[in-house]
């Protein structure tokens, strides 16, 4: 009974900012923000998606009853069934780690990343990359790793910790910036639903043209 609550009075919020009547300087922002980063994000990704519902959480105690544990004081937003969930902005940074309300953009523009990568790839696989794109599309710089922690990568095909983030980062940002957005591209949409990590790594060869291996990998450290 709690989430549906939550979720009625934040579709009645959207309703108004998304349709225009509420004329308040944070709903002008926001519908502003999200034009702009569906222009640029359908540029880069060649697709669109639908406009999805935006549901502002009210407290750190919401996000724990919605998933049913005590979350990270990180964690702030994530993206569901099309939808976008985040703490509300007016408690973003009491209710988080996150100390500059710039974080709240960057998440918001992170999770709608993630839309787009399951549109086309029906999956959230390999999850490295998954988030690797979203941080490196959402301006969200992260701390490079040592080589050891950077060659972990193949850890994080189905796995999801905290230090996914970096070492996702670390590779997008490397295969882009290597080989092109092009290349890149090509993969994700190579990747399906029923994409597994041995296939994966049969597609990464024929696009890359070196093996998605540790020493391969390595390699690429060095150039």
């Amino acid at each position: 009974m709690f989430v549906p609550i939550i979720i009625c009075v934040i579709i009645r919020n959207m309703q108004e900012f998304l349709m225009g009547t509420d004329t308040s300087r944070f709903n002008k922002r926001m519908i502003n923000f999200i034009k702009s980063i569906q222009e640029e994000l359908d540029d880069f990704y060649n697709t669109n998606i639908e406009q999805p519902s935006i549901f502002f959480i009210d407290s750190r105690k919401e996000i724990d009853e919605i998933w049913g544990r005590k979350t990270e004081e990180w964690f702030s937003a994530w993206a569901k069934d099309g939808n976008i969930y985040i703490l509300n902005p007016e408690i973003y940074t009491e209710e988080s780690n996150h100390k500059d309300i710039k974080h709240f953009w960057q998440s918001l523009k992170h999770e709608y990343c993630h839309l787009y990568y399951r549109k086309i790839t029906k999956t959230g696989y390999p999850k490295w990359l998954n988030e690797g794109l979203a941080n490196y599309l959402a301006n969200q710089n992260k701390k490079k790793p040592s080589k050891k922690e950077a060659l972990r990568v193949f850890n994080y095909y189905q796995k999801t910790d905290w230090r996914i983030y970096n070492i996702g980062y670390f590779w997008t940002k490397l295969l882009i910036e290597k080989f092109g957005k092009k290349k890149l591209l090509t993969l994700i949409n190579n990747i399906d639903s029923q994409t597994a990590e041995k296939e994966f790594a049969k597609k990464f060869y024929l696009i890359y043209k070196f093996h998605y291996s540790k020493a391969d990998f390595e390699k690429i450290l060095l150039f």
